[in-house]
């Protein structure tokens, strides 16, 4: 299957949406074999390398953030979610768990964003001065137009999270299954309570097809999951399933304090 270089770019929200679908059936990837990423075939997909970004890539995530070395941006756009009650989806897709919504929106300055996803990596994928939080949740953001942006929030150990909870408590065991909970969450409630200071830089998706032109906000603070349901999740669903560190390539990364 084919697509022009035009369809592709607004193909980049499809690739979010499938969680890295870009053709009619998806390649097998492992975290264990990253570096081979960009060199997975699908016959399917013309030419035959459908993660090659993966590989040939100059703006991938995650990378390593050093505050020290970052100054202050002076002008920039206000970034502002809007993530309130949605009925709980769980899908556990071999990689990730992965909660999936119609509802919520990122505002950053003028622009409208549609939240599609939400999903957990442990360890985080992005790094503080080289070392890595417990987890990380990316919030999965995107336009008709083909542009998006994620939220990564880090965690730590602290105190039990109950919507964090919820979610571990519906999900599915089997992989490739979708579970719809007769309960509602707010995912507002897994953003730092203080979202004034992120980082930010351009950058890309962190699992095949890694498709750049992502922009990345990363909180500074992280938010509290308990001992215990940090354990849950790697010890009943997944471990290291976070990307390996990419290099910034001359990227700039900002830090802006609203």
């Amino acid at each position: 299957m084919y697509y022009p270089k035009k369809r592709l770019i607004a193909l980049s929200v499809v690739a979010i949406l499938n969680s890295g679908l870009i053709c009619a059936q998806e390649a097998h990837w492992s975290y264990g074999e990253q570096d081979k990423w960009g060199e997975i075939i699908n016959e399917l997909y013309s030419p035959p390398y459908p993660y090659a970004d993966c590989g040939n890539g100059q703006k991938q995530s995650p990378v390593n953030i050093e505050p020290e070395k970052i100054t202050a941006a002076k002008n920039f756009d206000s970034i502002e979610p809007e993530y309130g009650e949605i009925p709980l989806s769980v899908l556990n897709n071999g990689h990730t768990i992965r909660v999936n919504t119609t509802q919520g929106t990122l505002n950053i300055g003028k622009s409208v964003y549609e939240l599609a996803q939400f999903h957990f990596h442990a360890p985080s994928e992005h790094l503080i001065n080289g070392i890595r939080y417990p987890m990380e949740i990316h919030f999965v953001n995107g336009r008709s137009d083909g542009r998006a942006a994620v939220l990564g929030v880090f965690i730590k150990v602290g105190k039990a999270n109950p919507v964090f909870q919820a979610i571990l408590d519906n999900v599915p065991t089997a992989i490739g299954e979708l579970k719809e909970a007769s309960q509602s969450i707010r995912p507002e409630q897994l953003l730092p309570a203080h979202q004034e200071e992120f980082y930010s830089y351009a950058g890309s998706l962190t699992t095949p097809p890694c498709s750049e032109g992502v922009q990345w906000f990363v909180f500074k603070d992280a938010i509290e999951a308990s001992d215990q349901q940090i354990k849950e999740f790697t010890d009943k669903y997944f471990r290291d399933n976070a990307r390996s560190e990419q290099k910034l390539n001359g990227r700039k990364l900002d830090f802006m304090d609203q």
